[in-house]
C-alpha cells in the first residue's frame, strides 16, 4: 500500500514544522553560548584590572610612605629647632638639652658702661707699669746727682705722679671702653649666631613640611587617580558583560520566536494544502469536509 500525496504533504509539513523549532533551538543555545563567552571575557578582563589597580596602587602607597620616611628626620629636626628658637625667645617651647635658656636670645648684654675712676685708673696695670717707670728714671737722676731722698726729688715724684694721673686718664678710659664694646659686640654676636642657626634649623622644617605635604597630596592624587581609573575600567568591563549579555538573550528570543513562526507557517501550509486538495466525504457530521483526514483518500485503498 502506498503512501498518499496527502500523507506525504502532512509528514513533510509536521518535519518542516519541527525542523523550524529545532532550528530555533540551535540557533537560540548559539546566541546565549556567544552571549556567555562574551561575558565571561569581560568579566575576566574586569578583574585583571582591577588586579592591575591593586598593584599599582600597592606601588604608589609604598612610594609615599618611603618618602615620607625619608623626609621624617628632617622634619623632626626644624620641630627640635623651632622649639629651641620659641624657648630662646621666651615665646613657649620647652628645655631641650639645645643650650640655650629661656627667653635667653632677647636677653639683653647685662652691663652697663661705668667710666673708670681715679681709683680705677690708678688700679690699671698699664698706669702702674708707666708710672713706675717715670719713678724709678727720676730716682735714678737723682741717684746719680747724689740726691735721692731730698726735697727736691720727693717733689719732683709728687709731680710725675700727678701729671701722669691726669695725662692718663683718658688712655685708661678709652681702654675701658674698649673692653667694654669688644665684650658687648661678642655678646650680641653670639646671641645672633644662636638665632640663626636656630632659625635655619627650624625653616629647613618649614621647608620639609612643605615637601612632604606636596608628596602627600601628589601621592593621594595619584592614588585615587588609579581607583578611579580601576573603578571605570571595572564598570566598563561589567557594562560589555552586561551588554552581551543582554544581546544573547535578545538573540535567543528571537532564535525562538523565528522557529516557533517557521513551524506556524508549515502547518498553516500544510491546512491550506489539504484544504486546497478537496479531500473528505460527504456532508453532515460523519461527512463534514477534513482536509487533515486522509483516511478517504483513495490512495489510502
Amino acid at each position: 500500500m502506498g503512501i498518499g500525496s496527502g500523507t506525504a504533504a502532512l509528514i513533510g509539513g509536521i518535519a518542516s514544522a519541527g525542523g523550524s523549532v529545532a532550528s530555533g533551538l540551535i540557533g537560540a543555545n548559539g546566541a546565549e553560548n556567544a552571549a556567555a563567552t562574551q561575558a565571561a571575557a569581560s568579566q575576566k578582563a574586569s578583574d585583571l584590572a582591577g588586579q592591575a589597580g591593586d598593584k599599582a596602587l600597592g606601588i604608589q602607597q609604598a612610594a609615599g610612605t618611603a618618602e615620607q620616611s625619608e623626609i621624617a628626620p628632617y622634619t623632626a629636626a626644624g620641630a627640635g629647632g623651632l622649639n629651641a628658637l620659641q624657648y630662646g625667645l621666651g615665646t613657649g617651647g620647652t628645655a631641650n638639652g639645645s643650650g640655650v635658656g629661656q627667653g635667653s636670645l632677647l636677653t639683653p648684654y647685662g652691663q652697663t658702661f661705668t667710666a673708670p675712676t681715679g681709683l680705677t685708673e690708678q688700679n690699671d696695670p698699664g698706669y702702674q707699669a708707666r708710672l713706675q717707670l717715670g719713678q724709678d728714671a727720676i730716682q735714678r737722676s737723682a741717684a746719680a746727682a747724689g740726691g735721692v731722698v731730698t726735697g727736691g726729688t720727693a717733689q719732683a715724684l709728687n709731680n710725675e705722679a700727678q701729671d701722669y694721673a691726669s695725662n692718663e686718664y683718658g688712655n685708661v678710659y678709652n681702654r675701658a671702653l674698649n673692653t667694654y664694646n669688644t665684650n658687648y659686640n661678642a655678646y650680641n654676636t653670639n646671641q645672633t649666631n644662636q638665632y640663626n642657626k636656630l632659625a635655619q634649623l627650624a625653616g629647613a622644617g618649614q621647608n620639609a613640611a612643605t615637601t612632604a605635604g606636596t608628596l602627600g597630596l601628589n601621592a593621594a592624587n595619584s592614588q585615587a587617580g588609579t581607583v578611579t581609573g580601576t573603578a571605570a575600567q571595572q564598570g566598563q568591563d561589567l557594562t560589555n558583560a552586561a551588554a552581551a549579555t543582554a544581546s544573547g538573550q535578545v538573540g535567543a528570543a528571537n532564535a525562538y520566536s523565528s522557529g516557533i513562526n517557521g513551524a506556524t507557517s508549515s502547518l498553516s501550509n500544510l491546512a491550506l494544502l489539504g484544504s486546497m486538495s478537496g479531500y473528505g466525504g460527504g456532508s453532515g457530521a460523519s461527512g463534514a469536509t477534513n482536509p487533515l483526514n486522509f483516511t478517504n483518500s483513495p490512495d489510502m485503498g
